[in-house]
Formats: structure tokens, C-alpha cells, sequence
């Protein structure tokens, strides 16, 4: 342990010596340079990182190297050296393994434009703090801190003195002003403040590097939410470039629109500006947005791809000085599953998570040297759920759905045991529909109405008056033909989970069209409440329900609602516009909005969790099938820095955020 230590306190004085008078090479940099394996003494408040002061404490002084991806226009004077370009108060960060060297391109690949893109996401996104790759320390990302106020009301971020937007324009507490007073309190843009940030939110500038964020009750979990499922979002946005759009800024910004082809400002203002980032950077408009992302969009998007490039301005720094990240591009091609799976075989791929099935495990596994990856099997898996739709804008299909002995006349046709054999290698365990990893969840919870028992599902559908024909299949109470269409996405099952179920479900009596539709599509009938079954629940695991309770209540997510959207505009508007909710939707909406106040942990976050489990599953909300599940992950041979032994990789923990994907390196 002390020669350990030794040698790295060796290390750090050589590197502080070498890289302070400037004659240090890259490559005696690399040589020396602070890892995660191998820190010596320069260590912080939060791992994997340091502060600047923090690393001047340690004995390192640090001389900025810049990727030579810039070269040409730096000496040209197009762009500032490196050092004009990085924070005062860079971050700095120690790689898993070894400082890497630039260049290369890493290849990717999704579904669509906005569909199975979260993924690559990831691998650039930049949010105020993130959550550590132990998947439970949140610590400073963009900011470099923060203070909670005594009650949770309140909370001051402290940003990086001298950071820059991709354009070089500066990144000031203005801007986080800007996307809470100016985006999400604008009633224009935002008619309903979404739920994460509750109600009436409220941004003050203190100085430009201090900015004051404040609610109208406690939100002890906001850190959490921006830390995880929030991390596809920003809590800012260039306020020097979207002014121009706003009628606040610019009284002549309907002409403008206008002029500019759009019918108002803010149909101008949302051609540049998403909440999902990805959804901004499908079209032309993308190359104007400034961002904070390690990559740049570089072309103009299209169908069949995206290619991103290096921000110059990116606010991270290794452990030798050089800016980050050291991939020059990310090459996004947009793939059906099928091709997706031929490309990896094909080697055309360096990183997969997002969409791997795990039915492709073993021909994956048998091609690794052909394809040249290597396939893991971290967590980030759960069994499929689904949920029939109680809201269907049909009044004869609403009042079967609606029906709880239905779902779970369904839940008992379930062969589950089967099914984790079938379609995952007996890798997993029947399960209900729950958030995953809960603290507060009992073995009774999860195995709740998941016997299989076809004879119960009968008697509860003949109990409806859903009475077999002749030809086996059941009918509406009323007599006529019932029939279920399942317009499914790829993305969200797979069509041997479809074929699977549908076959359960004739062999109670209930016919089944199935369908595969884009996830865009899907999303469009979920929104519409025309689809019988929708199926996008990303499983909340327990830091994410803490951060978006809205995962677990009605409507499940405002991507591709499940069911209750107007249940919920009811509830948030004291039944203004909408519909009444039962009873016991609205009970759940009154807990979630309590939840959202009290600290994670306590006793009264404990009785509230359980409460909202009993009535899930006493209503049947959601189907589940098989619990937690292993994810193929695929890792090109030529990529470095990918952490060893991966942890839970899932949309809920920003798949590969808390990874750190911008040290990443091909050699």
C-alpha cells in the first residue's frame, strides 16, 4: 500500500513539473497521467474527478492540449487556443484506464431519428450534475456545486467561471433563467409545467456564475431526476441565440417567424428548440443551436444518418490536460433491429446497449471475433410490462379495458415460467409490473396475480359476458366481434414477445391482429388514445421514481401516455378541462404530489411507495411478465476506457451517462 502510494505521489509531482513548464510530450502525458486504476494522490470530493483547486492541492498544475481536430483553425484564427476556449474552472476528470490519444470516429447506430436514440444520446449529453457510475453519488457536472436551502424550497448552482457555449459565446446563470423563466413558466411555450419541475418554479441570477433555483413546496429530489432519467434534458439554454424568437425580446418576432416561413413565433421558436434534445437535431436547424454537449451536429441530419463532431468548447479536461473528448465524430446510422444485429456482426458497430434483445444473445456471442467486439451481459433489462387502454377514446373498447376483471383475466393467462425459458434462456423470474430495485417492494408484490390459471382467466371474461363463439374466440358483451390490435414498436417488444403473447391471449378466448408500427407511430395512437395496448413504461428503478413519481401514476410517461392523460388535465386543472378520474387515480395523483415533498428515505416516503404499489396492482394498471433481465451490450475490440464491469445500463440511469463516454478512445 505505501509503495503504491509513493509511486503515485512520484507521478504526480513529475506530471505537476513537466506539464507546468510545458516540454511534456503527449506521449510521457499519457504515460503519467492519474487513472481510476491508478490515481496516485490525486484525489477529490467525488471520485473520478477533481475540481481545479483540488488538483492544484495535489500538486498539479496543468498546461491544456488541444485535439488537433482544431489545428488548422486555430492558426487561422478562427478559434482561440485551447486554453481561451476551456472553463477557468475546468472539469477534470481521471479516465477509467489511460489518457487516450484523438482521433477516429466511433460508429453507432439507432432506429430512426427519434426512436432508439437515447443510447448515443449518452455518450455526449452535458446536464448540470450526473450521477457517478456507482449509480448512486450524484456529483458536479457542469455545475461545480450546489446548496440545498433547510427545506428543500430552494437550491443555488454554483457554474464554471469562463464556460462557453459551442458558438464560444458565454454560459451564464442567464441561461438557466432563461429555460426556466422563459421556456418552462412561459404559458406560450409550455402550457403545463411538467411535472418534474412541479409548480410555479422560479430562476434568479445571483451573479453570473450563481444562479437560485426555487419551488413553490419541497423538492428534495430534483438532483436525482437531473441526475438520471433527466439527464437526456437540460436545465438551460442559449438565451443569447433563442431571444431573437420571442415577442418578449423581439417585438417583431411574428414578422420574423414570417419571413422566416412559419405561421407564428412559436412555431419558429420550436424548429430550433426541443425539450428531448435528439428531437433538435433531426433537421438543418440543428447546426445554428449552440449546446454544451461534448459533440457537435456536423451535417445536416437525414433519414439514414447523423454525424456529430468534437465541441471545441467542451468544459472537461483529463488528468493530463487534454480537452475532451478525444473522439473527433460519432457516425449515428439509422437501422431496423434486424439490420442493426447484421451490422454488428459486420463489425460496423463500437458501442450497442439500447435495443439489444436478449434473444440475439447467443448469435451475438458466436460472432464476437468476426465482428470484432466482445458482448457483456450487465443489468438493464426488464421483462416486458404492458397496459390496456382504460382511457380508449372508444366508448365499446374502453368499457372492456376499463374492466378490471379483464387485466386480469389477462395477467392469469400468462405462461410466465414458459416465457422466461422461450424468449430468455431462463435468465429471469416472473415477475409483476413494478419499478425495479425498490427498497420498499415485498415478494407478495411481485408475484401478485402472476399465477398462470387459463380456467380463472375464462371464468372472469365469461363473468364480463364475454361469451366463445364457435370458432373459440370471445365477443363484446353485447355479441359483437371483439377484437384486440396490438400496434406495436419494435423498440418497446419484440415480435416474438407479440407472437408469444398473442398466443396466450387466443387461448382464452381473445383474438389478437398484431401489428408493427414505427415508435412514432406508436407514440401518435398513444397520445390519441386509439391503441388498445401501449406498451413504452421504462421501468422506474428507485432513484428514478425518487427524481419522476409521474413514472408510476397516470399517465406513465408523457412520451407515449399509456392511459389517463385526461384524467391527469382533470386533476391539474380542478376539473376544468378533461375527464373525472375514479377514485383511486385521483388518490394516486394526491400521493404523487406529496411524494414529490418529502425526503427520500423517510418514513413517510416508505408508507406513501407502498400505497401507490397497492393500488397499481389492486387495479392492475400494469402487466407485467419477467423481472430483472440481463442486456447485451456490445463493445468494439478497438475501444478504450469502457468501464470493465458496466453496471445497470438502462434509459432510467442515462444508459451510458454515468460511464462517461467522452474519455472514451480507439486505438
Amino acid at each position: 500500500m505505501r509503495s503504491s502510494l509513493n509511486r503515485g505521489r512520484r507521478v504526480a509531482v513529475l506530471l505537476a513539473t513537466a506539464l507546468s513548464l510545458g516540454w511534456l510530450g503527449n506521449n510521457a502525458a499519457l504515460a503519467a497521467c492519474a487513472t481510476v486504476a491508478d490515481p496516485g494522490t490525486l484525489t477529490g470530493a467525488f471520485a473520478q474527478q477533481v475540481e481545479v483547486e483540488e488538483a492544484r492541492a495535489a500538486g498539479l498544475s496543468l498546461t491544456y492540449s488541444d485535439n488537433p481536430l482544431f489545428a488548422a483553425d486555430v492558426m487561422s484564427g478562427k478559434l482561440k487556443p485551447v486554453a481561451e476556449r476551456l472553463p477557468e474552472q475546468p472539469l477534470i476528470v481521471l479516465p477509467y484506464d489511460s489518457c487516450g490519444t484523438y482521433g477516429g470516429t466511433i460508429e453507432g447506430t439507432s432506429r430512426a431519428p427519434t426512436s432508439g436514440t437515447s443510447d448515443i444520446l449518452s455518450w455526449r449529453q452535458a446536464v448540470l450534475v450526473r450521477i457517478s457510475d456507482d449509480l448512486k453519488t450524484i456529483v458536479p457536472n457542469v455545475a461545480r456545486s450546489w446548496k440545498w436551502n433547510d427545506d428543500y424550497t430552494a437550491i443555488t448552482f454554483e457554474l464554471r467561471k469562463g464556460h462557453k457555449w459551442s458558438d464560444g459565446e458565454p454560459f451564464t446563470a442567464d441561461d438557466v433563467v432563461f429555460f426556466f423563466e422563459d421556456i418552462i413558466e412561459n404559458k406560450d411555450l409550455s402550457p403545463e409545467t411538467t411535472a418534474e419541475w412541479g409548480v410555479n418554479v422560479h430562476a434568479k441570477a445571483l451573479d453570473p456564475t450563481h444562479v437560485e433555483v426555487s419551488f413553490d413546496e419541497p423538492d428534495p429530489g430534483l438532483l436525482t431526476y437531473m441526475a438520471t432519467s433527466g439527464s437526456y434534458f437540460s436545465t438551460f439554454a442559449p438565451a443569447h441565440f433563442f431571444k431573437k424568437f420571442m415577442p418578449r425580446y423581439n417585438p417583431n418576432a411574428d414578422a420574423d417567424a414570417k419571413a422566416a416561413g412559419f405561421d407564428d413565433w412559436k412555431k419558429w421558436f420550436q424548429n430550433y428548440y426541443q425539450k428531448w434534445h435528439d428531437d433538435g437535431t433531426v433537421t438543418a436547424a440543428a447546426l445554428e443551436v449552440p449546446t454544451l454537449e461534448a459533440h457537435v451536429v456536423e451535417l445536416v441530419p437525414d433519414t439514414q444518418q447523423r454525424v456529430f463532431k468534437a465541441n471545441p468548447y467542451y468544459f472537461r479536461v483529463d488528468s493530463s490536460g487534454q480537452q475532451l473528448p478525444y473522439i473527433d465524430r460519432v457516425h449515428e446510422r439509422f437501422l431496423t433491429a434486424d439490420l442493426q444485429v447484421l451490422a454488428i456482426l459486420n463489425g460496423e458497430v463500437d458501442f450497442k446497449a439500447q435495443g439489444n434483445e436478449l434473444s440475439s444473445y447467443p448469435t451475438l456471442k458466436d460472432n464476437e471475433t468476426k465482428g470484432n467486439y466482445v458482448v457483456s451481459l450487465p443489468a438493464g433489462s426488464i421483462g416486458t410490462s404492458f397496459a390496456f387502454n382504460i382511457t380508449h377514446a372508444d366508448p365499446k373498447l374502453r368499457a372492456v379495458y376499463s374492466d378490471l376483471r379483464f387485466r386480469q383475466a389477462v395477467s392469469h393467462a400468462i405462461n410466465r415460467e414458459e416465457m422466461n425459458q422461450v424468449l430468455y434462456f431462463g435468465l429471469g423470474s416472473p415477475s409483476q409490473a413494478l419499478p425495479a430495485d425498490l427498497s420498499f417492494a415485498t415478494p407478495e408484490n411481485q408475484t401478485y396475480l402472476t399465477e398462470y390459471d387459463v380456467a380463472k382467466a375464462g371464468a372472469l371474461l365469461d363473468d364480463m359476458g364475454m361469451k366463445a363463439g364457435a370458432d373459440g374466440m370471445r365477443t363484446f358483451p353485447d355479441g359483437a366481434p371483439f377484437t384486440i390490435l396490438w400496434e406495436y414498436s419494435s423498440q418497446f417488444a419484440g415480435p416474438e414477445f407479440v407472437k408469444l403473447m398473442s398466443d396466450y391471449l387466443k387461448a382464452i378466448g381473445l383474438n389478437v391482429n398484431a401489428k408493427e408500427v414505427t415508435s412514432e407511430a406508436s407514440r401518435d395512437n398513444a397520445k390519441a388514445a386509439t391503441s388498445d395496448i401501449n406498451m413504452e413504461w421504462d421501468v422506474p428503478y428507485e432513484p428514478t421514481l425518487i427524481a419522476d413519481v409521474g413514472l408510476y401514476v397516470p399517465y406513465y410517461s408523457d412520451i407515449s401516455p399509456l392511459f389517463g392523460v385526461k384524467w391527469k388535465q382533470w386533476y391539474n386543472t380542478a376539473g376544468k378541462e378533461g375527464e373525472e378520474p375514479p377514485a383511486w387515480a385521483t388518490r394516486m395523483f394526491d400521493l404523487a404530489k406529496e411524494w414529490k415533498t418529502v425526503l427520500p428515505g423517510s418514513a413517510r416516503y416508505v408508507e406513501i411507495g407502498k400505497e401507490l404499489i397497492k393500488l397499481n396492482q389492486e387495479n392492475m394498471t400494469l402487466i407485467g411478465t419477467i423481472g430483472a433481465l440481463p442486456k447485451p451490450v456490445i463493445t468494439g475490440s478497438k475501444l478504450r476506457n469502457v468501464k470493465a464491469d458496466l453496471g445497470t445500463v438502462h434509459f432510467n440511469f442515462g444508459y451510458l451517462y454515468p460511464f462517461r463516454a467522452d474519455q472514451w478512445y480507439k486505438n
